[in-house]
């Protein structure tokens, strides 16, 4: 008896778990599919939204999207999920997408190594991945996103193609959204999320606007910025951030290991733009954290933080793309645009072409252990090809505080690698 009791409560506990997971198949645009699509390989679902539809896709299955053409994809209903649901390609990034918008009360999708770019590039500007304020919980894994096909060319483009090829990449709004080693080429804005959300390695290739924007309680790290377009009056940063609307302070944001440069190209190209690295300009920033960023640009401004209450800014560099000496560009902590200084503030082990900034005991300010590069070519391996590890002789080698400095630079070497911390993003490695 207590032999049958038990197989049967074991049989039912099996019955009770959880069900599952299932992968479904999505054919593309010109798909010709003889029979009753029910998801199969061979009788695949003839869209995604035909997919969610059918009622059999649920929390934790996947839909392998088959080689082609989507066109332009709105996910809008059967696709709340308490468990993420992946759409994928099924080999590489083979599926290409004109555009993708979520909307609704959309929740854990993962959108993994999918193509995004306009087979039209004519048919205006928008967020080529665009998710709602309504839209939560959404991952963006792997994706190739570009302003076009052709888009790795973007060098030999005139100021009239970049109007004309004006689409920005990713626009997460609602929170808890992660973009994770994608690459953005040749677009406007780049990736922007909302709060409590994450860009983590991730490469911007040339850009016209913004490279990235994160709000609240998000973190940005490990990401590659490169290549200011300057073809209107936006006023172009590698990142920034602001209060979003109904609120007064942008809280616990995390600024992390990342390597933002103005040009990489012909120095003379006409549409070069000179890029504000770091640009905190409205705050109150609360809870502020950059660490280990490398930041090359001719504009004045490197990392700059206007509002800051309770700010750690740590083991930065950041220098002059062209090589220059002089203050440009420095680290900058300044009162709020209404007058109310920044309180609770530490500049500690960075490097920069100058520092702007009063220490002050009664704001508890402190600028500590930093250095002012004077002429970057005298104390970095190689700026000519943004080579910007210290030489031996720049002084910046053993002289960082050991209290503050992250447990690695800004390409993930240990740190400290001699007997304290080097000054600046990088740790030279001693053998």
């Amino acid at each position: 008896m207590l032999r049958v009791v038990a197989l049967f409560l074991g049989l039912f506990a099996l019955s009770c778990g959880p069900a599952l997971s299932e992968t479904y198949y999505v054919a593309p645009l010109d798909a010709v599919v003889v029979g009753t699509p029910d998801g199969t390989e061979g009788l695949p679902f003839l869209s995604i939204d035909k997919a969610f539809k059918s009622g059999k896709v649920k929390g934790g299955d996947t839909l392998l999207l088959k080689d082609g053409a989507y066109g332009e994809v709105s996910i809008r209903e059967n696709a709340t999920f308490d468990v993420p649901v992946t759409i994928m390609s099924l080999n590489g990034k083979a599926a290409q997408f004109d555009r993708i918008l979520l909307t609704s009360d959309t929740r854990n999708l993962i959108l993994r190594n999918l193509s995004v770019w306009p087979r039209d590039p004519a048919t205006g500007t928008a967020y080529l991945v665009r998710a709602f304020d309504t839209v939560t919980d959404i991952t963006l894994d792997g994706l190739d996103v570009r302003s076009e096909e052709g888009a790795g060319d973007y060098m030999q483009w005139d100021a009239a193609k970049w109007e004309a090829r004006k689409f920005s990449g990713i626009m997460l709004q609602g929170p808890r959204g992660i973009v994770i080693r994608s690459n953005l080429t040749a677009i406007y804005h780049g990736i922007v999320v909302g709060e409590d959300s994450q860009i983590i390695d991730n490469v911007v290739d040339g850009f016209n606007g913004d490279g990235m924007r994160a709000f609240s309680r998000s973190i940005v790290r490990g990401n590659r910025i490169f290549n200011c377009v300057k073809t209107d009056d936006n006023h172009d940063d590698g990142f920034q951030s602001f209060p979003r609307k109904g609120t007064s302070s942008t809280t616990g944001l995390v600024i992390d290991s990342n390597i933002i440069i103005e040009w990489t190209g012909a120095p003379d190209n006409p549409v070069r733009g000179k890029l504000q690295g770091i640009g905190l300009f409205d705050g109150f920033y609360d809870d502020l954290t950059i660490v280990n960023n490398l930041v090359s640009t001719t504009h004045s401004h490197g990392i700059s933080v206007y509002g800051a209450r309770g700010a750690k800014i740590f083991n930065n560099t950041v220098v002059n793309t062209s090589g220059l000496t002089g203050p440009t560009p420095y680290i900058a902590v300044r009162a709020h645009k209404n007058g109310t200084p920044s309180t609770d503030v530490l500049v500690v082990n960075n490097v920069a072409m100058s520092l702007d900034g009063k220490a002050s005991t009664t704001d508890r300010v402190e600028f500590r252990n930093n250095s002012v590069i004077g002429t970057p070519s005298l104390v970095f391996e190689n700026p000519a090809t943004f080579d910007y590890r210290p030489k031996a002789s720049s002084g910046f080698i053993d002289t960082g505080d050991a209290t503050v400095a992250p447990a690695t630079d800004v390409v993930g070497h240990p740190r400290p690698s001699g007997p304290l911390p080097d000054r600046g993003a990088y740790e030279v490695s001693v053998h």
